[in-house]
């Protein structure tokens, strides 16, 4: 009988059975070509045949669709054929979080997920480890409280990928104990598992317990895999991180790129500059994240030059496409090294990129201009953004601050409380740094007064160091000293540091002595803080306990760091070390010194010899002050330079009171505006007067 005659009863049936198989068939076959499509051109024209053959509306193959895109990552077209479905399953849901999720489009994911809650549409355990990462990054803590309640109340059981999930995410969160305690209750593990959780501990400072974790790890039989090497790489510990290196040799993971690259930013970490470079020179194909983190090294370790050199090559040579993580690298450098040209043009770079919107570039261009006091284009950067967050705010705030204009830092801080932004711990920070630098008491004292009261901030050590320090240099050192045992919390090295300047400013050397006291029970790892001590025992005359001082110093093996002055001069950079005999250009700058000392002693100037504390003859001590590093770099920057131009000084350390003097002379004798920024602010010189006012 023919099937398909009319005649037959079952005709329609058959019809239906052939279009079902033809059906299934052409769906089947678009499914399979669509699980081997890696590339976008194949993947337009699958799309392209699906809908020809009225398959659009098909959820399975939109599904397909919607997975292949994303791992395309063309998670936007996933998107808009999610929208188009009509009968959306939870299978569509979950293949679009997964790929936000991949696609580090971590806001848009969790977004979906509440809307997908809202529709009273459950999750189910593969929805749940597809969205935790999301919340892990967005630091998402109440919701992914939340979603692990519903897994634990649904009680789904073990499962081996949700309960990772949930280890990486509330490592991401900080809380090592509950992703401990979610790794030790699960039932199976796998190598990622133990990855999350020592990923975890090295990420949030526990050394120790990563290294124990994969002792354990071993223990249990599974060796670990490279990302196990690249989260032990990055422990903070330097001495574990040595033994990782050759942990890493042993393994046979040292020439992959990536561990490389983990390996150079340890040895950074460690202070190690030229290790990392030897590392990242045998790198065969270097990214930008090598070169990026060779960029910060070189920066980090005061190198100017290399750090210019290596980013001209990257520029240059190598021709790497900057991201904002690298811009911001140099505009830290810059700002570090106050050189004003190379950051205006690493300004320039920020808008040939298009990355001006960039809410951290941006805080980073102000910083930078801010840091080379150039307030103006700082204010003028931040006046052109669209957007401006808390940090923006804090940068201008503290930029204020550092070049003594407190009352325009404190009218900043009003207007960000203005436009419907929050202050946080940061920008209290630099409003209570900015009233200490200006000599604003009362302004300060109400403003700390005001933080519990007005902004829910609860003041922490920072806080109270400003506002100790505040108190120390208007003389109230007696209010400095109760205000740190009224606290609730500990005063720190910090805050002693605080009240010991205070008392060599004023001299009030029997406190003094007290603070003194609470310095060695501290036993401070910084090497300044043993001379600062050291300083006040020779200013009170007591030189056995000065001595005492510096030799605690050399048996804790701290070096104190010497004195360095940066200037920035056609776009080249030169440094001046104090003391400094064999710099290329001495002979030169020892002459027009002496020329220079002649003509601000007829000014007036008589040296201080009371900023040299050592136990030395005044000749001696004369010649120790002669040759400070911003003296050097202020003479060289006068030969140098054109005449009324400005004479820009970076500086390591806080400026003594004799090159404070000095300088004021050489402003007015010479005509010049000076710019020196100290390690903690900056001090213009013109027409022999200092814009600190002498409060510093």
């Amino acid at each position: 009988m023919n099937l398909l005659s009319p005649a037959s009863n079952s005709w329609r049936q058959n019809v239906l059975k052939i279009r079902l198989v033809y059906y299934s068939t052409e769906k089947m076959s678009h499914t399979s070509i669509l699980q081997k499509i890696r590339d976008i051109r194949p993947l337009h024209q699958a799309h392209a045949h699906i809908i020809v053959s009225n398959l659009s509306e098909n959820v399975f193959l939109c599904n397909r669709l919607m997975n292949a895109y994303a791992s395309c990552g063309l998670v936007s077209i996933s998107q808009i054929i999610f929208s188009q479905i009509s009968d959306k399953n939870l299978v569509s849901w979950t293949i679009l979080l997964s790929g936000l999720t991949k696609n580090d489009r971590f806001f848009e994911a969790a977004e979906v997920f509440n809307e997908m809650m809202a529709l009273k549409i459950r999750p189910n355990e593969r929805t749940i480890a597809t969205v935790l990462p999301a919340f892990g990054k967005l630091g998402r803590v109440l919701l992914g409280k939340s979603v692990h309640c519903y897994w634990r109340r649904r009680n789904f059981g073990g499962n081996v990928f949700v309960e990772t999930g949930l280890v990486d995410m509330y490592s991401k969160f900080g809380c090592m104990r509950i992703a401990r305690n979610v790794f030790d209750n699960m039932t199976v593990r796998n190598v990622v598992s133990w990855n999350a959780i020592i990923s975890g501990y090295s990420s949030n400072g526990y050394g120790g317990e990563a290294l124990q974790m994969f002792n354990w790890m071993r223990r249990n039989g599974l060796p670990g895999d490279i990302f196990t090497a690249m989260s032990l790489i990055s422990v903070e510990d330097f001495r574990v991180g040595v033994g990782i290196h050759s942990l890493v040799v042993r393994s046979g993971y040292e020439n992959d790129p990536l561990v490389r690259t983990a390996l150079v930013g340890s040895y950074i970490n460690g202070n190690f500059v030229d290790d990392a470079y030897s590392i990242f020179e045998e790198i065969g194909k270097k990214d930008l994240v090598a070169w990026t983190l060779m960029l910060r090294g070189f920066s980090k370790s005061g190198n100017w030059r290399r750090t210019l050199e290596h980013f001209e090559k990257m520029m240059g040579e190598e021709k790497i496409a900057l991201d904002y993580v690298s811009l911001i690298t140099m505009l830290s450098a810059c700002s570090c090294f106050g050189a004003l040209e190379q950051g205006r043009r690493m300004h320039g770079l920020v808008l040939k990129i298009g990355l001006q919107d960039d809410l951290f570039v941006g805080s980073a261009v102000i910083d930078m201009y801010a840091n080379c006091a150039g307030m103006m284009d700082a204010k003028r950067y931040f006046g052109g953004m669209v957007e401006k967050d808390v940090a923006c705010w804090n940068t201008l705030i503290s930029g204020y601050g550092m070049i003594g204009c407190g009352n325009e830092a404190i009218d900043t801080f009003l207007k960000m409380d203005g436009s419907g932004l929050s202050p946080d711990e940061s920008t209290l920070v630099s409003v209570l740094c900015a009233c200490s630098h200006a000599g604003l008491v009362e302004q300060g004292l109400r403003i700390f007064d005001q933080m519990t009261k007005v902004w829910n901030l609860i003041p922490n050590l920072k806080h109270y160091a400003c506002v100790v320090d505040l108190l120390g240099r208007s003389g109230r050192i007696n209010d400095a000293y109760s205000l740190t045992k009224s606290m609730h919390l500990q005063p720190g090295i910090e805050i002693y540091s605080s009240l010991l300047t205070a008392c060599k400013i004023h001299k009030n050397f029997e406190l003094g002595d007290e603070i003194a006291q609470k310095f060695v029970e501290l036993k401070p790892n910084d090497a300044g803080h043993y001379i600062l001590l050291s300083n006040v025992y020779a200013l009170a005359g007591n030189w056995d306990c000065a001595r005492m001082s510096r030799v605690s110093l050399k048996s804790n093996n701290l070096k104190k760091n010497p004195g360095l002055s940066y200037m920035e001069i056609n776009g080249e950079m030169f440094t001046f070390m104090a003391s400094q005999t064999d710099h290329p250009h001495y002979l030169e700058i020892r002459d027009f010194l002496q020329g220079l000392i002649l003509k601000i002693k007829a000014a007036g100037y008589e040296p201080d010899t009371d900023s040299v504390l050592l136990d030395v003859s005044d000749d001696v001590k004369r010649d120790i002050l002669f040759h400070h590093s911003e003296k050097l770099a202020i003479a060289f920057g006068l030969m140098r330079t054109k005449p009324g131009s400005v004479v820009r000084i970076t500086k390591n350390l806080r400026i003594c009171d004799d090159c404070h003097l000095a300088s004021k002379f050489v402003s007015k004798v010479y005509a010049r505006v000076l710019i020196i920024k100290d390690a903690n602010r900056f001090h213009v010189f013109r027409d022999g007067i200092c814009s600190c006012r002498d409060w510093w």
